[in-house]
């Protein structure tokens, strides 16, 4: 087999970090919106969204071992607009279950170190 150098690499078509909502949602900041989307564009916007900022973790759900991922922020709103349309927003708030997982991080470090939280 030959290895070839320096041979660039084409743009994506659509879908993952190339798509053509990932560069306006890596330009949003938080509390920046878009508006006048479809329902198409609109959920491309959101997936987006969720690529590039959504953090998860994998935890142990129950006493049978079984695993799956936790959300641990929220990273857009969407509503609907007057005219039929919808708007997006970025976000960043925390879910129930990061300010829980917060909660028990605290609580340990105050038992093992004998300090507040």
């Amino acid at each position: 087999m030959k290895i070839d150098k320096s041979i660039p690499v084409p743009p994506g078509n659509g879908n993952g970090r190339s798509g053509k909502y990932s560069e306006t949602a890596r330009q949003m900041e938080i509390g920046d919106s878009v508006g006048g989307l479809d329902i198409k564009n609109r959920l491309g916007l959101i997936n987006a969204l969720k690529s590039a900022y959504q953090r998860k973790e994998f935890v142990v759900v129950n006493a049978n071992r079984r695993r799956e991922f936790r959300v641990m922020n929220k990273v857009y709103r969407s509503m609907i607009q007057d005219d039929g349309t919808y708007r997006v927003w970025r976000v960043d708030m925390p879910t129930k279950y990061a300010e829980f997982k917060i909660e028990q991080i605290q609580d340990y470090h105050m038992q093992k170190t004998g300090n507040e939280k």
